[in-house]
């Protein structure tokens, strides 16, 4: 049986989001409350916090309390987000009045990878056997350098089963689908290039996703967030031998500005109104002039899948109200079925992009292509992006329009 005092959890640091909230509670009693459950947690808060108390006949524990409960962790710079719900059962001692927990069991795990693709990551500790499974017969043995790593733009799913015996209260174990990264050890000797599905990994209260790779050759577990750390594109393009062109931008080295939106319900999504068959409303959109910037591309793509472009214009101002734009050739809002994320960019520009048309409501390039192509200006002049501002939320069809697309 699973028994820990408070006083003796392991520390574990996090980064928590979320607001410390009151629970309820079903039956009589003292409970264990959120407070209590962050200390056990070492967190700084939990929420969607409720009860079930009891009061015991022991000679040992007055009260018995069985909590729901979850608990957001920012990993990896933000580059991921873990949302973990949990229940547990704690007694009350009736000597100490402490609480100890007795049973501790896992109810859900959700990571938001969204932010993976498209990544750079550098590892200088990768031992000769794991670089000759990664590589093969291409790597020569001895030979000294980094390996770099790519996630390819496709991002698949993490798929966790929660009854996988490897599971434990610190470390959740899944699967992945469709998830292939690009591998290049820059040696001594030259440049190898490489490729490999990521086919499992899991990831830990303390931040770690923990990865591994197939190839041909075999199989290697890389830990990202402590092994293996991310690298900004361009020092993985100046590494690996990439173009660095000068009209291509790096996001990671832009300035971000705060973009904000009224067209969000009260639960985070987009506002019904917003979808293509129900209003068909662009979202408002709110943001502060920067500097120098006379343009701005708004941008709105569909990130779950397909890429899918659902807005596209150049405007010259900061303030969009909601509905502002209607004409489907320019917004074409949300109708998928199920939920969908859908993420917008604001651009900001020195002057008007070079002259083109992008096609609404049908399959684009992911986000960089936008950036890469108004970041020429349309006197043919390069460096036009100056910063962006982003949001996302999600958006769920009310109805499946099977008789559209």
């Amino acid at each position: 049986m699973f028994r820990q005092k408070l006083t003796k959890r392991a520390v574990a640091v996090f980064l928590v989001t979320g607001m410390l909230l009151t629970g309820c509670s079903s039956g009589e009693g003292p409970v264990f409350d959120a407070a209590q459950i962050a200390k056990y947690e070492n967190l700084g808060s939990v929420s969607g916090e409720s009860h079930n108390t009891e009061k015991l006949k022991d000679d040992n524990y007055a009260f018995s309390d069985t909590v729901s409960y979850s608990y957001e962790v920012s990993m990896i710079d933000g580059l991921l987000t873990q949302k973990v719900s949990k229940e547990i059962t704690a007694r009350q001692n009736k000597t100490s009045g402490e609480w100890e927990v007795f049973s501790d069991k896992l109810t859900a795990c959700e990571v938001d990878a969204t932010k993976l693709p498209g990544s750079s990551w550098k590892c200088g500790s990768a031992s000769s056997e794991d670089l000759a499974l990664l590589f093969g017969d291409k790597f020569t043995s001895g030979d000294t350098g980094a390996l770099y790593i790519r996630f390819l733009k496709k991002m698949g799913l993490f798929s966790f089963n929660l009854t996988n015996a490897k599971n434990t209260s610190d470390e959740r174990f899944f699967e992945t689908v469709g998830t292939n990264v690009k591998l290049v050890f820059a040696g001594a000797s030259g440049n190898v290039e490489g490729k490999a599905s990521v086919i499992g990994g899991s990831v830990t209260n303390s931040g770690e996703l923990k990865l591994d790779l197939e190839t041909d050759s075999g199989t290697v577990n890389l830990n990202f967030g402590a092994d293996v750390l991310p690298i900004q594109e361009r020092e993985y393009d100046e590494a690996t031998g990439n173009e660095v062109a000068a009209a291509k931008v790096y996001m990671d080295t832009l300035p971000v500005f705060d973009l904000k939106t009224t067209s969000l319900k009260s639960d985070g999504e987009w506002k019904t109104e917003c979808g293509l068959k129900e209003g068909n409303l662009s979202p408002s959109l709110k943001w502060d002039p920067v500097d120098g910037a006379t343009k701005y591309a708004v941008v709105m793509i569909d990130i779950t899948t397909t890429r899918w472009l659902y807005w596209y214009t150049v405007v010259d101002k900061t303030d969009l109200a909601e509905g502002e734009f209607t004409d489907p050739a320019v917004y074409s809002g949300p109708y998928p079925a199920g939920t969908h994320t859908y993420e917008i960019h604001v651009i900001a520009l020195k002057s008007e992009p070079k002259a083109g048309t992008f096609k609404v409501d049908a399959r684009s390039g992911d986000i960089q292509s936008f950036f890469d192509y108004v970041n020429t200006a349309s006197d043919g002049s390069v460096g036009n992006v100056l910063a962006y501002g982003t949001i996302k939320a999600p958006y769920t069809s009310p109805e499946l329009y099977y008789g559209y697309r």
